[in-house]
């Protein structure tokens, strides 16, 4: 084999065990130490429902706020609840602005 195909196995295998899905979910707590990075999922909608789940508490923990982040356009797809600017992925500060949702 040579570098090329190296390289090209290598990448393949780190998608397989990050998941290589384009939309991951990111966390936010002020009280549990900030920025946490959660599943990847084939769709938006998929990882919008899993993001407002952490917001509202359903896996046990209330979050004050999640964000969806398309890895594809490197830009935050949704927001909701509390998440600092500061704390959002960088490639997304650059003035992006996110569709946010509110609770319900």
């Amino acid at each position: 084999m040579d570098g090329t195909n190296n390289v090209q196995l290598a990448l393949v295998r780190m998608m397989a065990i990050r998941g290589g899905e384009r939309f991951q979910v990111i966390t936010y707590s002020e009280d549990d130490g900030g920025v946490d990075d959660k599943l990847d999922y084939a769709s938006v909608k998929e990882a919008a429902r899993a993001a407002r789940d952490y917001v509202q508490g359903k896996d046990g923990l209330t979050y004050d706020g999640a964000l969806v982040y398309d890895k594809k356009q490197r830009s935050v797809a949704r927001l909701f609840g509390s998440f600092p600017e500061y704390a959002r992925p960088v490639c997304a500060q650059a003035g992006q602005e996110a569709q946010e949702e509110q609770d319900r």
